[in-house]
């Protein structure tokens, strides 16, 4: 099993994200982001398409975020910290988001 079958498997398992409040599918759509930036998915592209990911992610979980309020050097520094495992910098970018 590759490691995205793995993140995918761990989605279906863990009813991800439905039935959460807006915090807790804040920290744990930052470890998935995290864990899907760690790996990379496109040579080109790959914040606008974990971004895009990251959104519909939040709509289907009935919390919408604003990208519009979004500030690019947070979200940078957030996905730096969190690869180097804080993810809580990245969460909180997520719960500012959620509209």
């Amino acid at each position: 099993m590759t490691r995205q079958q793995d993140y995918l498997a761990i989605c279906r398992a863990d009813d991800f994200p439905q039935g959460r409040d807006g915090s807790a599918f804040a920290n744990k759509a930052a470890h998935f982001l995290a864990e899907l930036n760690a790996i990379h998915a496109f040579r080109e592209g790959n914040s606008r398409s974990q971004l895009t990911f990251l959104a519909l992610l939040a709509d289907y979980a009935g919390h919408p975020i604003d990208l519009d309020e979004l500030d690019p050097l947070e979200m940078l520094d957030a996905m730096i910290a969190s690869f180097d495992g804080d993810e809580a910098k990245l969460a909180n970018v997520i719960k500012r988001l959620i509209r």
